[in-house]
Order: structure tokens, then sequence, then C-alpha cells
């Protein structure tokens, strides 16, 4: 019995490790693509607008840009990539940190309850990761106002 709860413990957290790495990725990916596509477009307003008067359908294409940086930074601000990629960064590294400290058996996974106590921890630190997520789905159209 006392393997079958290590072996479980051991693959809890690592399924866990997997799943927040794998959509920190996915955040970082979404954030980097649409901040270089930002950058990219927005330096190119100004060059595009120099052939505005040897080119008639150039101000269609300034147009079009602009278009693309408003969407783009539009996508970034409402689905927040930023911050769910640091979040989700975070409670993998946290994972990570409490699956080393388990496979040495260390403090506090050197009794002979250190399977109960892992998952006990991983329930607290994704019970921790979902309260930071409810409090920034209600608030993040509710911006706190600088005084």
């Amino acid at each position: 019995m006392f393997y079958d709860d290590l072996d479980k413990a051991k693959n809890n957290i690592e399924k866990k490790i997997q799943w927040y790495d794998k959509k920190s990725r996915q955040k970082k990916m979404w954030y980097i693509l649409l901040v270089v596509l930002d950058i990219i477009v927005s330096a190119f307003i100004p060059f595009a607008t120099l052939f505005i008067d040897n080119y008639s359908n150039t101000q269609y294409i300034v147009a079009f840009m602009g278009s693309i940086v408003t969407i783009s930074s539009g996508i970034l601000a409402t689905f927040q990539f930023h911050r769910l990629w640091i979040n989700y960064r975070f409670t993998t590294e946290t994972l990570k940190a409490h699956r080393d400290l388990f496979e040495v058996n260390v403090y506090p996974y050197d009794g002979a309850d250190k399977a109960q106590v892992l998952i006990k921890n991983i329930m607290l630190i994704e019970a921790k990761q979902n309260t930071i997520w409810i409090y920034n789905e209600k608030n993040k159209n509710n911006p706190k106002k600088e005084n």
C-alpha cells in the first residue's frame, strides 16, 4: 500500500507539472507572437506613410496596418497572456521544487506519510492558483484607479 501511494503521488505531481508547463509555454508563445507582431507592424506604419503621395492604395495599407496593431493590442489586453504565462510558470516551478524535495526525502517529505503530504501540498498550490485566477478574472475589467 505504501508504494502504491508513493507512485500515485509521483504520477500526480508529474501530470500537474506537465499541464502547467504546457499552459505556460502556450501563453508565452502567444504573448511573444502578438508583441512582436505589434512591434513590427507599428514600426512599418511611418515608413509606409512615405508612399501615400506616390501610390494611391498606400492609405489602405496604412489603415490595415493600424487595424492589425489595434487588434493585436486588444487581444493581448483581453486574454492577458503575459500574466497567465507568469502565473503558470510560477506554479510549474513551485511544483517542481516540491517534487525535488519529495524525491530526496527532505522536509516536509521526510516522514512515513510523505505521499499524503505531497498530495496535500499539490492541492494547496492548485487552490492558490485557482484563487489567483478567480481574483484576476473578477478584476480584469475593473482596474484599480490611481489616486
